[in-house]
Parts: C-alpha cells; sequence; structure tokens
C-alpha cells in the first residue's frame, strides 16, 4: 500500500476531557430521561440560536445548538422525513409557530427510530420553510454518536487517537478538505482483519450495505479494519473496490465521502488498493444477517 486515498470529515474534534475519577461515573449528555424531555424552554433557545446569523455560528453556538437540541420540544412534519440537497433521507423536526398548539417531540425520543429507520434528522426554524433551509443537519453517523458515544463528535478512542500528529518520516500527506492523499515513505507493519461489532454494529453495517448494493451497485459488499499504528487515527473501514473499478467519469472522491454519512464522526475509510484481493474481506451482511 504505498498510495492511500483516505477519506474522513474536514477537521477531527479534540477529545473531551475526562471527568475527573473523584466525581464518578459522568451523567450521560444525551440521555434518555423522559422526565426530561419534550422542553419547552430548550424550545425557545432554539428559537434565539436559529436566528443568529449563519456566517456568526462559531463553535460555542454549535455547544449552545447540542445543549438545546436533545430535549427541546419540535413538531414533526407531514411527511415526516425527505430526501435533503445530499439525496440522504432526513427527518424533519420543525420548531412550532408561535401561540399553536402541537404533538410535541424531541430529538432524545426520536433518535433511536432515526437509527432503526436508517435516516438523519434536520432542524427548521419553521413549518413554512423549504426542504434547503435546514438550520442543522444531523447525519445518520451523528445520530449513532450521540446514542453509543454519548456524544456528536465519534468514538472517544478515535479522537484520542487523531490528536497526535502524523508520522512525517512514515508519509508525505496531500490533505484536501474532504480526503487526504497518503504516500508510504518507508515500510512498516499494519494490521489487517475484520472489524468488530463495536466498531461496526448492525445498525451501521446494513444501511451501509445497502447503500452500496443500490448506489454502488455491489453484489457482495465486503470491507475489511486497516490498523496502522502510524495513522491518526488508527483504524480505518477498507471498502471492497477499488479505484479502477468505478465507472468512467464517476467523481470517485465523492462517491467515497458520501460513504461517512452513515459513520461516527470520527472515522474514516478507505477504497482498496489495486493489489487488494476481496477474498479475504468480510461480507458486509455477515455483521448483520445472523442467518
Amino acid at each position: 500500500m504505498g498510495l492511500r486515498d483516505l477519506f474522513r470529515r474536514a477537521k477531527p474534534t479534540p477529545a473531551p476531557a475526562p471527568a475527573s475519577p473523584a466525581a464518578g461515573p459522568a451523567e450521560r449528555r444525551f440521555h434518555l430521561d423522559r422526565g426530561r424531555m419534550f422542553d419547552l424552554t430548550k424550545t425557545g433557545q432554539l428559537a434565539a440560536l436559529f436566528a443568529v446569523p449563519r456566517d456568526q455560528r462559531e463553535s460555542a453556538w454549535v455547544a449552545s445548538f447540542w445543549d438545546a437540541a436533545w430535549c427541546g420540544s419540535v413538531a414533526l412534519a407531514e411527511p415526516q422525513t425527505f430526501h435533503g440537497p445530499d439525496g440522504f433521507p432526513y427527518l424533519r423536526l420543525d420548531l412550532p409557530r408561535p401561540e399553536t398548539a402541537f404533538e410535541s417531540q424531541c430529538l432524545a425520543n426520536l433518535a433511536g427510530d432515526c437509527r432503526k429507520n436508517w435516516v438523519g434528522a434536520a432542524f427548521f426554524a419553521s413549518p413554512d420553510d423549504g426542504p434547503d433551509q435546514a438550520q442543522f443537519v444531523i447525519t445518520f453517523g451523528v445520530i449513532d454518536s450521540l446514542l453509543r458515544y454519548d456524544s456528536p463528535h465519534g468514538d472517544p478512542i478515535d479522537l484520542a487517537e487523531a490528536e497526535g500528529p502524523v508520522d512525517g518520516e512514515t508519509f508525505d500527506v496531500e490533505r484536501g478538505v474532504w480526503s487526504q492523499t497518503m504516500v508510504t515513505k518507508e515500510s512498516h507493519e499494519v494490521m489487517v482483519g475484520s472489524p468488530s461489532a463495536d466498531f461496526l454494529p448492525p445498525e451501521i453495517a446494513a444501511p451501509l450495505c445497502g447503500f452500496l448494493e443500490q448506489a454502488w451497485g455491489m453484489t457482495d459488499p465486503r470491507v475489511e479494519l486497516l490498523v496502522d499504528m502510524k495513522m491518526r487515527p488508527h483504524r480505518v473501514l477498507v471498502i471492497g473496490r477499488k479505484r479502477s473499478e468505478f465507472p468512467e467519469g464517476v467523481d470517485v472522491d465523492h462517491a467515497a465521502r458520501t460513504l461517512l454519512w452513515y459513520l461516527p464522526p470520527s472515522r474514516s475509510v478507505m477504497l482498496m488498493s489495486e493489489d487488494g484481493s476481496r477474498e479475504r474481506m468480510l461480507p458486509l451482511r455477515s455483521l448483520f444477517n445472523a442467518g
């Protein structure tokens, strides 16, 4: 593997600081306590946040959004889901019209259903806004991250590993916005195996497999896990298709980036190498189809 095209989100988020041991187990930020769901005060906070111009929404704005979005009362639209400009399905969550009765819902109550039904979620400031006017869009992978890792940022193992610098003696790196090309300057050992159910659980493997079958036309999607201790983070999901196997004219980089929609934000993907073999790779269906 002298040349690797690695696809990940634009900017890794630093891992959160660990809780003090004396404080005991930390309470979940993205809890499932129905007694604290459907909070109209947080609905008001969302309305105030959505009034902030988009070009002024920085990291503090995003942190405030997550504090309000999980339990803030919202209304479901009819139909409940739509396809966004990116082509993926989203559950539409509207802030209710002022002084109007509505059936209260919230993301905390619906996140499990989103994961079960393979959809993301999108917040809108008004039921009258068009599909291209979403205030905040949450991918399927971020939904999974909220439920599994109690964070919108992904697996804390990946985040801790990502804090280290790329080994400049081992790789030359050409960085793009959504991808980077890594050229290996010196040989070193890597480990290749099958992803575990913790790394790629059935709830993610199933929709990812469906997408590869339908959008990429793969009859038997296969994957493997590459572990390279000199990369940051170390673990990469390898998809069993070579760059040369895409039809002529297809934007291969864009096609590979779309897979990130299904994964927690800390994950990265890679296409298999041109000299790779699918025979050693794991059929993706085996991760969710016990039969």
